[in-house]
């Protein structure tokens, strides 16, 4: 008997392919991983590109609105003299009543105006190095002073010189060229009340070295300042003067090297008037606008001189004699000014049309037509700012290269010359206008 066994088959399986992505998969893998990053550097270079220039419009808008603003304040106050302003009534067919111009009587040999070399006015109206021998006015003209200036000078020249204004310049610290300048002055502060006996003589005695004057501050007025040297202004609302003063005491003032003329009328105060003393060497002040270049202390910076090294024009606010840096970024400056002539007219001129008019309204009482007489008559400043990003802002197009100045459209390539002789660079810039009317000559 033969038995047959069943067998049973096991099917034998493969062994497994060994783990891993054919050249086609790791080929699709790789092109889709450089698609991908691409897509994000592309995204993160716009997203840098557009945060840099809204950053830097920012900071143009911030900057510009800044300096317009203190600009203004500034040219509203121009030629004020507490109460004795000038008023605008000395063009012929103005409304009744006419209040002249009024021009303090200096009684000091030395002046010191700052940023100018004006210590005395000599008897054609002109500046004078030299110390006063007599008592004179001043005029009213010498409250303004602008400067018209190309790329190589300024006209009226611009004084230069230690604790004056720098030289013009494509280096650091130097002036921009082709670039305003604009001198004002006014009073500030409250001052000093002078009541009736305040001053150490009688009305119609004369003021002489060493006569005290005695002030009466009130509660809310300035502490009294005074070093000796200053000069005071004292002023009636009809007829300031300006003193020098050689010592101050106990609100007590002390009259230093006097010229002779003045009498106790002056300062011995008012039942009427409110008569009131300020002290002219610091109230009265002298404000400065205008341009210099500062070094980028950036390393990275790009260079724009010509050079080698990177410059930054800077606004600069100069307050009797010191120099402070204002705003960044200022490529160019303007000054225009409305002038009211002597038939009533108002025109806009440059520095340079005003310093030689000579369609002058009549002088304050006691003084002949002096050079530069248009001066007493400016109404309005104009002043046009060019002001740019500070930072460049690489890959602009024409369209954020084009800008309007002056009345004038600009395309600027990067690498093209400004005015100033400075390399445009890729930055924005856009130009601000403060346009002011002097309160000083409104009733």
């Amino acid at each position: 008997m033969i038995r047959i066994h069943s067998v049973r088959v096991i099917p034998v399986r493969m062994p497994a392919r060994l783990g891993g992505f054919s050249l086609i998969e790791i080929m699709i893998a790789l092109t889709l991983g450089l698609l991908l990053s691409v897509g994000i550097l592309s995204l993160f270079n716009g997203t840098s590109r557009t945060n840099k220039l809204q950053n830097g419009l920012a900071q143009l808008q911030e900057n510009g609105r800044f300096a317009v603003m203190r600009i203004e304040q500034d040219m509203r106050m121009l030629g004020a003299q507490y109460c004795s302003n000038t008023t605008g009534g000395s063009a012929p067919g103005t409304a009744v009543p006419v209040l002249p111009e009024r021009a303090p009587m200096i009684y000091a040999p030395y002046l010191g105006l700052p940023d100018s070399k004006i210590q005395s006015i000599d008897a054609s109206g002109s500046p004078s190095n030299a110390a006063a021998g007599a008592p004179y006015a001043l005029s009213p003209r010498w409250f303004a002073q602008g400067y018209s200036c190309t790329t190589s000078s300024c006209t009226p020249a611009v004084p230069t010189g230690a604790g004056l204004f720098p030289g013009m310049g494509l280096a650091d610290g130097k002036r921009v060229p082709a670039s305003d300048v604009l001198t004002i002055r006014y009073l500030r502060g409250s001052g000093w009340p002078l009541t009736n006996g305040a001053c150490a003589v009688a009305a119609a005695d004369p003021l002489v070295t060493g006569t005290g004057i005695t002030l009466s501050p009130q509660t809310g007025d300035d502490p009294v300042d005074f070093d000796a040297g200053n000069l005071a202004l004292v002023t009636d609302c009809i007829n300031p003067v300006v003193l020098p003063i050689s010592a101050y005491s106990s609100n007590v003032v002390t009259v230093g090297a006097i010229l002779p003329g003045a009498t106790g009328a002056v300062c011995g105060g008012s039942r009427t008037r409110d008569v009131r003393m300020f002290n002219f060497s610091k109230d009265f002040v002298t404000i400065s606008y205008y341009l210099v270049f500062r070094a980028d202390d950036s390393p990275d910076a790009r260079p724009n001189d010509g050079s080698g090294s990177r410059l930054i024009p800077v606004l600069v606010r100069s307050v009797n004699g010191v120099a402070q840096d204002l705003v960044r970024g200022v490529d160019a400056l303007r000054f225009r000014y409305g002038v009211q002539d002597s038939a009533g007219y108002t025109r806009f001129m440059t520095a340079d049309q005003v310093n030689l008019g000579s369609a002058c309204t009549a002088p304050p009482g006691g003084l002949n037509v002096e050079p530069g007489c248009l001066w007493r008559s400016v109404r309005t400043v104009e002043a046009h700012l060019l002001v740019n990003t500070v930072n460049e802002v690489f890959g602009l197009d024409n369209a954020s290269r084009t800008f309007r100045f002056d009345g004038n459209p600009y395309t600027l390539a990067d690498g093209a010359a400004l005015p100033s002789g400075l390399l445009a660079g890729s930055q924005i810039r856009r130009e601000f206008i403060a346009y002011v009317s002097n309160r000083a000559h409104n009733l």
